[in-house]
Order: structure tokens, then sequence, then C-alpha cells
């Protein structure tokens, strides 16, 4: 996708419904003038594009049970790499596979509900063909956890 494709009133509809996945049509619409038809072109249009890759309620972890937080790094035998990424990918309590650069192969975000739990998980990662080893860091608090992107209005210059 070019980024020019992106104009102001796409910029401020991504704004919106990232403050507010909810938001209706009609309300988009009116703050940002334009037509509910015209909102909900450009809503699917986004979406066709991939610059708004879904539309989900964000939960709060820890009140589901999840008190947990992980972030793992991964070390891979290299012939393995892409076999393991997509394994941790199917993974439901991995929220995030990164293939990064240094030391380790990727990094994984994990929730899990107790730490019996996340030994469980980190045993289960453990046992995956190609896993050399694994490095955890568990959360103590979360200090800013946020997915909203700043695009104040400008269009992506390119």
């Amino acid at each position: 996708m070019r980024k020019e494709f992106l104009d102001r009133k796409d910029l401020e509809i991504i704004e919106m419904l990232q403050e507010d996945g909810r938001a209706s049509y009609s309300e988009i619409a009116k703050r940002i003038g334009m037509s509910e038809a015209a909102v909900y072109s450009r809503i699917k249009r986004l979406l066709s594009l991939g610059v708004i890759r879904k539309i989900q309620a964000i939960v709060d972890a820890e009140k589901l049970g999840y008190t947990v937080t992980a972030f793992i790094a991964v070390t891979v035998r290299p012939p393995k790499y892409e076999e393991v990424l997509e394994k941790l990918s199917e993974m439901p309590e991995v929220l995030e596979v990164h293939d990064v650069t240094g030391e380790h192969y990727c990094l994984i975000k994990v929730r899990a509900r107790s730490n019996e739990d996340l030994a469980r998980i980190l045993d289960e990662i453990g046992k995956l063909d190609g896993v050399a080893s694994t490095e955890t860091k568990i959360v103590l608090r979360t200090v800013k956890e946020d997915y909203r992107l700043p695009v104040s209005g400008r269009p992506p210059q390119g």
C-alpha cells in the first residue's frame, strides 16, 4: 500500500476508531463532516488495505484471571526457525511474536493465570522441536500499555 492513499479524513477516522472502536458511522460522520455512507466506504477501504487490521475489544487481562505477564526471548536452531514461529503463533497464551535482532531469535509476550501456568507454557515452548533455549522476564507492573498510534490528522510523508 502506498502511503499517499491516506488523506486527512482517513487519519481522522483512524484516530477516532483508535479512541473508541464502537463509534458509530453517524458519530464519526458528524465529527469529521462527511456522510455516513462516505465514512462506511472509507472504513471498509481501510480494512481491505490492511491499514485497520481489526476492530476488537481490548480487555483487562487481570480481570479475566491472567495475572502474570512475561516476555520470553527464544533461541532457535536456524533450520527450524519458521516452524517454531508458526507453533508459537498458534499458542493461545502467546499474544505477540516478534522476529528480533540480537542474541535471541524472537521475543514473545505471554499472559498466564499463575506462575504455575507460566511454567507449563515454558515447558510447552521448551519442547518445541528447534527451541535451543529461553530467557524469561516476568513483568512486575505495567506502567503503560497502549495500542493507539499518533496519527494527528497528518498524512504520512512518503
